[in-house]
């Protein structure tokens, strides 16, 4: 395992943008080689040495180990696009922390700011503290958002995760989200992800869901009244496979989505509902 430490050297005002804080932009460079990758400072052009010290090398990608340490939270981007590899942040970290990433693990010993994981491709995120808004979410004007791997959240999570979240079972493409809590709108505009949250949940959860399935293992603010109550459950299927069991309610929606979804049966001319989503709420 090839290790690389970076350590802050000191706290900024102004938001610091590090993209190339990935295994991929550090495969086999040393350490005066990574000093040298472009970060940017406000509207100047600058260098990692210029605001971390650096020790080890990159080797391999899926083989390298980056350790962060220091606050991060007016540092963004870091992890973006990563394929492989390890990161390690020991401590908060700013916005869009592992966005569009497709591979590797990340691992935040602290809270995260608004729209980590966004639109995540592949690999897995997790955040020992809380998260901000858009966990997951689709970026404005995107029509998908995370379409595979795994985010999971200790603390609780903002507002609108996982928007456009888009997962497909004959694909094996299995988006999922484990969180402690959540704000409102989670789920919105689902066609197909995952949803486990394992206390409470603010309001309008799963608006506009097509497919996918939410589990909330604490109380909901308020259900749409687009939901329809299908009765009582102790054992959840996910789409990958895995069984919940507890004590449920089941429900199903959105179902004002209805007229958008709907199929005609060409023999008996009846209409029939294609959305399936799917939120269970602890009984």
């Amino acid at each position: 395992m090839a290790e690389i430490k970076l350590k802050l050297k000191k706290e900024y005002e102004f938001p610091l943008e590090a993209d190339t804080i990935t295994p991929d932009a550090f495969a086999g460079k040393s350490a005066a080689d990574i000093k040298k990758l472009t970060v940017y400072h406000g509207n100047e052009e600058k260098t990692i040495g210029d605001f971390f010290d650096v020790t080890g090398e990159g080797g391999e990608l899926n083989e390298i180990k980056i350790i962060v340490d220091g606050n991060l939270s007016n540092v963004k981007r870091i992890g973006e696009k990563m394929s492989g590899g390890e990161i390690i942040i020991n401590d908060n970290v700013g916005m869009h922390v592992g966005n569009n990433m497709s591979g590797g693990k990340i691992l935040v010993n602290g809270s995260a700011d608004d729209w980590a994981g966004a639109m995540l491709k592949g690999g897995e995120l997790e955040i020992t503290g809380d998260a901000g808004h858009y966990v997951g979410a689709a970026y404005r004007g995107n029509w998908k958002g995370m379409q595979n791997g795994l985010i999971k959240v200790k603390g609780k999570i903002g507002d609108e995760a996982l928007t456009w979240v888009n997962g497909s079972k004959p694909a094996k493409r299995f988006p999922t989200l484990i969180c402690g809590a959540a704000g409102s709108f989670l789920g919105i505009h689902s066609h197909g992800g995952t949803i486990i949250v394992e206390g409470d949940c603010d309001r309008c959860i799963g608006a506009d869901q097509v497919r996918g399935t939410i589990v909330v293992k604490g109380k909901v603010a308020r259900i749409l009244p687009s939901y329809k109550k299908l009765g009582e459950v102790e054992e959840i299927e996910l789409m990958n496979g895995d069984i919940i069991k507890g004590k449920f309610t089941e429900y199903s929606g959105d179902h004002s989505v209805e007229k958008n979804h709907s199929k005609i049966d060409k023999k008996t001319g009846e209409i029939s509902n294609s959305s399936n989503g799917r939120l269970f709420v602890a009984a």
